[in-house]
Formats: C-alpha cells, structure tokens, sequence
C-alpha cells in the first residue's frame, strides 16, 4: 500500500495548496489507491522522519511496501506517472522530455517568483519594507507568467495532445498565482487553469486535503512543544 505524508493543519491560505495535493492529484490520476498519514511539527522533527524519511523534515513522502521512500513533490509526481506508464510521454519519446522539461521549468523559473509575493503578503510584518518590495515582486511574477502563456501559445496542453504532469504541475503552482490575484491581467491562462483544475482527480485531492485541514487546528500540530524543545 502507498502512504503519503500531510499536516494535520495548514493555515486558510494554504488549504488545498499544501504539496501533498501534487501527489493525491497524480495518485488518482493513475487509478492508485493510497492511504494519508497525517503528521504534527513533532513528528516532521523526529529522527525517524526527518532522520529516514525526509532529510530536510518536510512533506510529503510516498512510502510504499517494499521500496524506499520518495520525497519531494515534483519526484514523486514524476515517479508514480512513468511506473504507471501514465500522464507522461514513453520513455525516450520526445513528449517525455517535454514533459520533464515543463514539470522542472515550473518549479525552477515559476514557483519561486510566486513565493516572492507570497512572503510579502502573508510572511512580512514591516508594513514598509512590505511596500517597498512588493512592486518589485509582483512585476517579475507577472513578468514570469506572461512567458509561460506565451509558451502554452493557447494550446489545452503543454505537450502532446492530452492532459500530463506538465499541466498538472503548472496548475498546481498557478494555485498561488490565482490566489494572489496575478492571473487577472492573463484571462486566456486563467481559463486554462481552471479546465485543469476542474479534473475529477484534482477535484477529489483537493477536497480530501481540505476536509483533512478543517478537522484539525493548529494545537494539532503542536507546534508548542517544538518551541519547547527548541528553548535553550
């Protein structure tokens, strides 16, 4: 049986965002079954996770009978769809380096400018080194998403002729793009996004994830007794 990591709680912002949705998405895409192991701060610190599992003490993590266990989303979403022979191209095709190219593209040249805007919006509490840094930001992000809409040049997939772990990654990502309201000046890619998202399988990860998140509260986490530990 496959088993995937979450948090027991993220905060609103976050809810249906958290990286363990990248692997729910591509584990119902492939028609896998999977069980959630859901985890507080404690145990993402414990020397059994971030000991064997995770060196870095962060999720998710696929663990399943008799292989080793698989961290980082992007790995992970790419490990389970060429096992599965699945929303990817075949091996040494070039749509299965496209698809590569895409997924790491995503999370190496768009992610990281969406971080950007998202640290100032939810992680800054200078208002003014907030307001000197955001247009900064929010103009190298729209920047960003402009070139990808040019790539996707209105085709409906990033490579080939039907849904991969391109799109699937990029939408993920587009997440935070959306939220923070940086689509709005790019309606074509937006409508794209939101056909992508409106997959059964995303649809089902994303719910699952937020359920989760909404019985629980960050006492669950118990992000006090790290503090504690932590405490000289």
């Amino acid at each position: 049986m496959i088993t995937v990591t979450a948090m027991k709680w993220a905060p609103p912002f976050a809810a249906g965002q958290v990286r363990d949705h990248r692997v729910r998405w591509i584990l119902n895409e492939v028609d896998w079954p999977y069980e959630i192991r859901l985890v507080d701060a404690p145990t993402m610190k414990s020397s059994g996770y971030y000991g064997e599992l995770q060196p870095f003490g962060q999720l998710p993590v696929l663990q399943e009978d008799g292989r080793p266990p698989i961290f980082e989303s992007g790995a992970i979403v790419l490990d389970v769809a060429m096992r599965a022979g699945r929303c990817i191209g075949a091996e040494g095709t070039p749509e299965r380096a496209a698809a590569l190219q895409w997924v790491i593209a995503g999370l190496n040249s768009v992610e990281p400018t969406l971080f950007n805007v998202a640290e100032v919006e939810y992680f800054m509490d200078d208002d003014e080194a907030r307001n000197a840094r955001r247009p900064l930001v929010v103009q190298q992000a729209k920047e960003r998403l402009a070139m990808l809409e040019d790539a996707r040049a209105g085709r409906d997939w990033f490579v080939g002729d039907g849904f991969t772990v391109a799109d699937l990654m990029l939408a993920s990502i587009l997440k935070t793009a959306d939220r923070l309201k940086l689509l709005d000046e790019l309606p074509t890619l937006a409508d794209w996004h939101r056909a992508i998202l409106a997959r059964p399988a995303h649809v089902k990860a994303e719910q699952d994830q937020k359920a989760e998140i909404a019985r629980h509260t960050p006492t669950d986490m118990r992000y006090d007794a790290v503090a504690q530990e932590a405490a000289p």
